[in-house]
């Protein structure tokens, strides 16, 4: 591929990965998709750590360079396509890392993925559920953040739409797959109602909508949530 070609690696199953994605699509960007199945490992691959060391996702390819991390990705997307940064952009990027980085940690790592991804859980499962509940209570303090501090007198994170609002509501969508219940926080389910509406939300997270509907749909006969790479299970008492 030339070097002026932007590749993007990423995987559905990586919530980070959608900010970048809207982003893209939002500005019609050109890119080609590699999809990175993390749950066989293969961000682990010397091929891919010789990329990125820190072997996460999203990364980007341009140009001879690698870049990680979605702040900083959309920054250079910024940068390299001159796109005009709107006035509040400190605020916007501030969130943007907040999202990436300990928002995703508490809903995802702490809370959702030991429910959902027996990799990234812990093989003893008191030491599992006393993670799961820690986690809760973190889910709880960012939500009420969102709620009290950000969307009680205004519609989107900072006054009007911004990416802001897309990267952070694509990190709190994951309590979907555990099918979290928003009613405590009304203020946050309404701007989840609004962001969905945006452009190209649906196209990137529709894998993600069809596992959430597959989770609801089983609910009531199975007994525990697998993922595993791109299809979504779960494994019944006659299963086990």
């Amino acid at each position: 591929m030339p070097d002026d070609e932007l590749i993007f690696y990423g995987s559905c199953v990586v919530a980070p990965c959608r900010p970048v994605l809207v982003f893209l699509a939002e500005h019609s960007i050109p890119y080609h998709y590699k999809e990175v199945n993390i749950l066989k490992g293969e961000h682990l691959t010397p091929e891919f750590l010789e990329k990125n060391p820190r072997h996460t996702l999203p990364l980007i390819g341009h140009r001879g360079q690698f870049i990680s991390e979605g702040p900083a990705i959309l920054s250079y997307l910024q940068e390299e396509f001159k796109i005009p940064r709107p006035p509040c952009s400190p605020q916007i990027y501030q969130l943007l890392s907040w999202a990436a980085e300990q928002l995703h940690w508490d809903i995802g790592f702490s809370y959702v993925y030991p429910q959902i991804y027996s990799e990234l859980g812990s093989p003893d499962q008191d030491e599992n559920n006393c993670l799961i509940e820690s986690g809760i209570g973190k889910v709880c303090k960012d939500l009420d953040v969102l709620e009290k501090e950000y969307l009680a007198k205004q519609q989107w994170l900072l006054g009007e739409r911004t990416l802001a609002d897309t990267a952070v509501a694509c990190i709190v969508v994951i309590l979907e797959l555990v099918l979290f219940d928003f009613k405590m926080w009304p203020h946050v389910t309404d701007w989840l109602t609004r962001v969905r509406q945006q452009p190209h939300w649906a196209d990137i997270h529709k894998f993600h909508d069809e596992v959430v509907e597959k989770i609801r749909a089983e609910h009531t006969s199975s007994s525990e949530l697998i993922l595993n790479g791109n299809c979504c299970y779960r494994l019944t008492s006659n299963q086990q």
